[in-house]
């Protein structure tokens, strides 16, 4: 008998596209359920197991299609999310692409391409027992996603899980760029007792300082010229939840003294508003800068950093947690390899050792680049020194440094990640089961897609890094239907 996938549909245009019989020939059973509105969809998904969201971004009247789907990712991470992309807005791909969501179908919804889309969903849903059997799983459990064995995360992880006991205390989370800080927010979240509501991230460095008051205070009908209607903040989104305040050493005074009052009296004001609205939501905040510094220099209130600063935590950067290299980079191939369709590489001694001692001014993230730089240019089996890019080749590799490489790289008694993706086989190869042209062509796109964001959007990089000709890329891209999603 056919295992069943328990599927929620956010789309009210397509009600009679979703039935069982219309999905007859998958090798799975569909149990779909409708969620009438965005209210009815977040309750659906606290109160039933989904394994599916297929959702339309234009689902809902007060959609914001960005921070809704962080909001689910972050409080579904066992969720397999397919958008929708409605007709006339290509350029909502590239936030998917921000979120880390690669696969999506277009309205008019068509039924092949929706199979095609339900099929690619269930060979990648990571709450199945067939994603990883319990026997085969690597000694390392990550904690909350977090990976790393040493003894900074160790202690790290020993204070999230104290911290987030108390759901009412603020955090300043203090981390280099590219460390995690929002994989440490998202941490405290799961583990503390609002796990169950919204986890709503807002990166302060990234809205215009001329929108983020509005972004998070939200504002009422007629308070500026374009408010033609009442329209709720991340703050009121994340009542009873978590609001995480990333680079919060760039919020501009006259917001930082409106945060001050949120923190101490539990109340705000949406723009143009003149009644206060209560508000029950843990702040967490994390910044790269020395806040401590511009308190001194009056870019900071000194009342609010001592407010956010009740419990601080450190994020230690990635070169003084070396020893969990290994384990980062065994992570980072299995999850490249897996949505490139390829077996994952290896490296060389020489390649390891290099990575190894590597200053990784980066941290975490400029490591998780490189390995998707590799996957996407490097199709051989083995990557040696000569094949990283060129400032890793700038390390004197000694004898003594590569037996202590070695070592580290050594695999566990137990099978790895690695391992478990070798023996996973994501295509089916029942008769007539196999397109081979499609296959083909959505690899390709998927290439293409990250050369591009690996460029930066930049089409003549992007031809570079994939050795083809500008004119041919771009007439690739035209086919595809790839030329809204960057300006250059």
């Amino acid at each position: 008998m056919p295992q069943e996938i328990n599927i929620l549909i956010a789309d009210n245009e397509s009600r009679t596209i979703f039935t069982g019989t219309a999905f007859s020939e998958l090798p799975f059973g569909c149990q779909f359920t409708h969620a009438s509105d965005i209210q009815d969809l977040r309750k659906r998904l606290q109160q039933s197991r989904y394994q599916i969201l297929i959702i339309d971004l234009d689902f809902g009247p007060d959609n914001n299609d960005d921070s809704l789907l962080a909001s689910i990712q972050a409080n579904h991470p066992d969720l397999y999310i397919l958008p929708i992309i409605p007709e006339g807005k290509p350029q909502l791909v590239r936030e998917l692409f921000q979120l880390d969501l690669f696969y999506f179908v277009h309205k008019p919804l068509e039924l092949s391409e929706t199979v095609v889309a339900l099929k690619r969903a269930y060979e990648n849903i990571p709450s199945l027992p067939s994603a990883q059997e319990p026997s085969a799983r690597p000694k390392h459990k990550p904690f909350q996603g977090m990976i790393g064995m040493s003894k900074p995360m160790a202690r790290l992880f020993d204070m999230i899980t104290k911290v987030a006991e108390d759901d009412l205390a603020t955090i300043l989370i203090r981390g280099e760029s590219g460390t995690g800080k929002e994989m440490v927010a998202k941490a405290i979240h799961a583990q503390s007792n609002r796990k169950d509501k919204n986890f709503v991230p807002v990166n302060c460095a990234a809205i215009p300082d001329d929108l983020l008051e509005s972004e998070l205070f939200g504002y009422t009908k007629g308070a500026f010229t374009g408010a033609n209607n009442n329209k709720p903040g991340r703050i009121q989104y994340a009542d009873k939840g978590t609001l995480f305040l990333d680079e919060i050493g760039d919020m501009k005074s006259s917001l930082q003294a409106k945060l001050l009052r949120v923190i101490q009296e539990r109340e705000f004001e949406p723009v143009g508003a003149f009644k206060s609205i209560p508000v029950d939501t843990r702040i967490l905040a994390a910044t790269h800068c020395d806040l401590e510094a511009l308190v001194k220099e009056g870019k900071f209130r000194e009342d609010l950093y001592y407010r956010l600063s009740v419990i601080p935590l450190h994020i230690p950067p990635l070169r003084e947690r070396k020893q969990d290299i290994p384990l980062l980079i065994e992570s980072f191939l299995a999850k490249y390899a897996k949505n490139r369709g390829r077996e994952p590489f290896t490296f060389t001694p020489r390649a390891y050792a290099s990575i190894s001692c590597y200053d990784w001014k980066g941290n975490v993230r400029e490591l998780e680049n490189l390995i998707q730089h590799m996957a996407v240019l490097y199709s051989g089996k083995q990557v040696d020194l000569i094949d990283l890019p060129e400032k890793f080749h700038t390390v004197e590799i000694t004898d003594e440094l590569l037996d202590t490489t070695v070592a580290q790289a050594e695999p566990s008694g137990e099978e790895t990640a690695v391992d478990q993706q070798n023996q996973r086989q994501d295509i089916s190869w029942q008769d007539g089961q196999v397109d081979f042209n499609e296959l083909i062509n959505e690899f390709e796109t998927q290439l293409i897609i990250q050369a591009l964001k690996q460029a930066e959007g930049n089409k003549k990089e992007a031809a570079r890094l994939l050795n083809l000709k500008r004119t041919t890329l771009l007439e690739k891209i035209k086919k595809k239907a790839l030329d809204d999603l960057w300006e250059k």
